[in-house]
């Protein structure tokens, strides 16, 4: 299997970008407004296969100090294949130079990110937007 990883998104279609992820359990993203967050990222990766855009992942930080994994997602069907920490580890790459680097991790995902060396941190607060994000993000504390 061919996967191609660019870092440009001229060419992507925002409404895949939407659909994967809805189908990821991150609600419905309009098109529009998640193409106007990715070019606000500081970095981003976009996974193809065959020219299909099957995952992405961006970034956002401050320039000098602190900087965040913001996104990271793949259609399901392409799960389990390394396309996920194939675009963390370029990522990771890119944002070297921070002193601080986080995430946060969808639910029922960390164990994803500890594989790949990731550390939980002991003192990481949300401020919640709904209920449901309540719960989501507060369950095993």
């Amino acid at each position: 299997m061919n996967i191609q990883y660019r870092n440009t998104f001229e060419e992507v279609d925002w409404n895949q970008v939407s659909k994967i992820f809805e189908v990821n359990g991150w609600g419905a993203r309009p098109p529009e407004k998640v193409k106007a967050a990715f070019q606000k990222s500081s970095f981003m990766r976009f996974a193809y296969i065959e020219g299909q855009l099957v995952g992405m992942g961006r970034t956002i930080d401050d320039g000098v100090y602190y900087a965040w994994v913001v996104d990271l997602a793949i259609l399901p069907e392409f799960q389990g294949l390394g396309i996920g920490s194939t675009i963390l580890k370029e990522l990771e790459k890119d944002l070297e130079p921070f002193i601080s680097t986080m995430l946060t991790a969808a639910p029922g995902k960390s164990g994803f990110y500890e594989k790949l060396g990731w550390i939980k941190q002991s003192a990481a607060y949300i401020w919640p937007r709904s209920e449901k994000q309540k719960r989501e993000f507060t369950d095993n504390c």
